[in-house]
């Protein structure tokens, strides 16, 4: 009887994970034609954008500025990559919401696979974005340090996932409430942008504003990032801070959106 039960309760949690994937993978689908309805390029645009971004910051910073940084393509362009992602991950679930009435309505469905289908869809994207960054590796002739290379790459997922989810919860949840916020997210986001070394590398920030990038947690993100392409070491110190960080701004973060979700209908 003890092997039964613990039979039948593994045969419940395969269930459940299979009808949670199954919800994620629908939302994920309505997002992609919903993102690209009626466009020639489609998904090729999801890889377009942040290229066209990163060349017009090049040109800005390289030549117009004249900042010097080896190989700053690759600099910029990895440092992008990753903001694209999680900017777009933020501002998405911004209104993921709002736009999805007819679900919040429906007391059988679980509302945060809303946040965790628009994550998704977005890391999709992101993944397609990585072979170009190990290509301009091979065109720089950058050798990976890959003893570390693993555990950076979790690393970077985990902390980005837990701030992600995090800010996403509460901006979902306050942008309900709170329509205003919608306004000024565009400027947030900005301004959490110049804030973290996607232009500038951080030993060139003044000494005088180190504290402030090293209490944003992009900017150490950044900085383990920026490892796997530079390879410049391993910097493990960072991982519990971060870590910290992180998973506290995920437990407010889901903390404020699950006392908030009984009243999403009557908010629509």
């Amino acid at each position: 009887m003890k092997y039964w039960g613990v039979f039948a309760s593994s045969t419940m949690l395969s269930r459940e994970f299979e009808l949670t994937r199954d919800q994620i993978m629908v939302l994920v689908i309505r997002d992609f034609k919903r993102k690209y309805n009626s466009t020639y390029l489609g998904f090729f645009w999801s890889l377009l954008v942040p290229i066209f971004t990163s060349l017009v910051y090049c040109v800005v910073f390289q030549v117009l500025i004249r900042w010097s940084t080896e190989h700053y393509i690759l600099y910029l362009m990895s440092g992008n990559f990753l903001w694209h992602f999680f900017n777009n991950v933020i501002t998405m679930n911004g209104r993921v919401l709002i736009n999805s009435a007819p679900l919040l309505k429906k007391t059988c469905f679980d509302r945060k696979f809303l946040i965790y289908g628009t994550f998704v869809a977005e890391f999709i994207h992101f993944l397609l974005t990585i072979p170009i960054l190990f290509g301009m590796m091979c065109f720089f002739k950058i050798t990976p340090q890959w003893s570390t290379l693993f555990i950076n790459l979790l690393a970077v997922f985990v902390f980005t996932s837990l701030l992600c989810f995090g800010v996403s919860f509460l901006y979902a949840a306050a942008n309900l409430y709170f329509r205003d916020l919608e306004r000024v997210i565009g400027v947030i986001m900005m301004s959490w942008m110049f804030m973290s070394p996607i232009f500038i590398p951080m030993s060139h920030i003044p000494e005088k504003y180190q504290i402030i990038y090293q209490l944003n947690p992009m900017a150490g993100i950044m900085c383990i990032w920026r490892d796997i392409f530079y390879c410049p070491g391993f910097h493990p110190e960072s991982f519990l801070y971060l870590f910290a960080v992180c998973f506290v701004v995920f437990l407010i973060g889901y903390g404020v959106f699950k006392k908030c979700e009984p009243g999403f209908a009557e908010m629509m």
